[in-house]
C-alpha cells in the first residue's frame, strides 16, 4: 500500500469519526428545536438520495450519497392542533412542521447539476449550511419535487396561500447562527414572529415536553 493510500484512509477514519459527532450534535439540536416548539419527532426522509439500505437489502449500484443522505434531509414533525382565539372568534388550525437540514447548498448553487461529480459544486468556502424551518396550517405539500425548487433551497423565506386558512411558510437560517441554546433560542424566537405575523399560532415554549 502506497504512502498516499495510508494518507487518505487516515482522513477517512477522521472524517467518519468527525461526521458522527457532528451527526450527534445535529440530532440533539433537532431534538432541542422540536421541545421548544412542543411538537413530537414523527420521522425522517432523505431528500438527497434514497434512504440507506436496510440489513440485507440494497446493491452495489446504490450510488454513494445512499450512505450519507443527511446532505439534505427532512426531520418532520407531524401534525398537532392548535386553538386559535381571536377577536372573539375561535377556530382550531391543524399545523404541520418539518425542519430541513441543507448541509451543503452547492449542488444547489451549481449551474451544472451533477450529483455524482462533486467537483462541480459550488467550492465550499462559497456555499452554507442551512435549516429550513416549514410550517403549514391546514395544509401540507411538497414544495416542488421533493422539495428540490431553487426558491425553497436558496431564498431566505417564502409563502404559499390557499385562502385565509390554508397557507405554508418556510423561513431558513445559517447553520453557525445555532452555536449556542441563546443563540438557537433567537431563531426559534424569530421564527415565531414570522409564523404570528402570517396568522399561524406556532409559538416557543418555556418548558421542554
Amino acid at each position: 500500500m502506497s504512502n498516499n493510500t495510508s494518507d487518505i484512509l487516515l482522513e477517512v477514519r477522521k472524517a467518519y469519526r468527525f461526521l458522527y459527532n457532528y451527526q450527534s450534535r445535529i440530532l440533539d439540536l433537532i431534538g432541542f428545536i422540536g421541545n421548544k416548539f412542543g411538537v413530537n419527532y414523527k420521522g425522517g426522509y432523505p431528500k438527497f438520495s434514497d434512504i440507506v439500505p436496510r440489513p440485507g437489502k440494497g446493491n452495489l449500484n446504490n450510488w454513494a450519497w445512499d450512505w450519507l443522505n443527511m446532505y439534505f434531509y427532512e426531520f418532520h414533525f407531524g401534525m398537532h392542533e392548535v386553538v386559535y382565539n381571536k377577536e372573539g372568534e375561535q377556530r382550531i388550525d391543524k399545523l404541520t412542521f418539518a425542519i430541513f437540514i441543507v448541509n451543503d447548498n452547492g449542488y444547489f448553487l451549481s449551474t451544472d447539476k451533477n450529483k455524482i461529480q462533486t467537483d462541480t459544486f459550488k467550492p465550499v468556502e462559497e456555499s452554507e449550511s442551512k435549516l429550513i424551518f416549514v410550517v403549514g396550517k391546514n395544509m401540507w405539500e411538497n414544495w416542488g419535487d421533493n422539495w428540490h425548487t431553487p426558491d425553497f433551497i436558496l431564498e431566505p423565506a417564502g409563502k404559499r396561500v390557499r385562502d385565509e386558512n390554508e397557507c405554508m411558510l418556510f423561513k431558513q437560517y445559517n447553520l453557525a447562527l445555532f452555536g449556542s441554546e441563546e443563540d438557537a433560542i433567537k431563531c426559534l424566537k424569530d421564527f415565531e414572529s414570522y409564523c404570528l405575523q402570517n396568522d399561524i399560532n406556532m409559538t416557543v415554549k418555556s418548558a421542554i415536553i
